[in-house]
């Protein structure tokens, strides 16, 4: 279990990235503002637990990872927005969200965890999370 979503954002944070794309090369040659890279996602060891046990919450958050456990089930890592608070959220059904994409969850708060250091809030029948624009 602690080797999910968490880990792999942090290996993908210290992978190297190819900052400089062709498009971006054309356009710094030709004046032209260039495009930023996303930054990307580091765990903060700000993060603090969301509500109480089997208490209901609705979260407005922030897809930053997303893990194919197998057997159809998709686990996502989720930063709530304006803060560093991370959740946990696994489902069925594809949704077809990416990684960036905000969302509304709404569900019960199953349990909270502690990888590496960080606070983790698993959140349990998140039905329907409404996209957010």
């Amino acid at each position: 279990m602690a080797t999910f979503a968490l880990r792999r954002a942090l290996v993908r944070t210290f992978a190297p990235v190819n900052l400089v794309s062709s498009s971006t090369r054309t356009a710094s040659a030709t004046g032209a503002a260039s495009r930023t890279p996303e930054r990307p996602f580091v765990p903060s060891l700000a993060s603090e637990w969301i509500g109480e046990q089997a208490e209901h919450v609705r979260v407005p958050v922030e897809i930053v990872a997303i893990t194919d456990m197998g057997h159809r089930i998709q686990r996502y890592l989720v930063r709530q927005i304006g803060t560093h608070n991370l959740l946990e959220w696994s489902s069925a059904r594809r949704y077809g969200f990416r990684v960036g994409d905000r969302v509304k969850l709404s569900g019960l708060v199953q349990a909270h965890i502690r990888r590496d250091d960080v606070c983790i809030t698993t959140l349990h029948e998140c039905f329907n999370p409404l996209r957010m624009t």
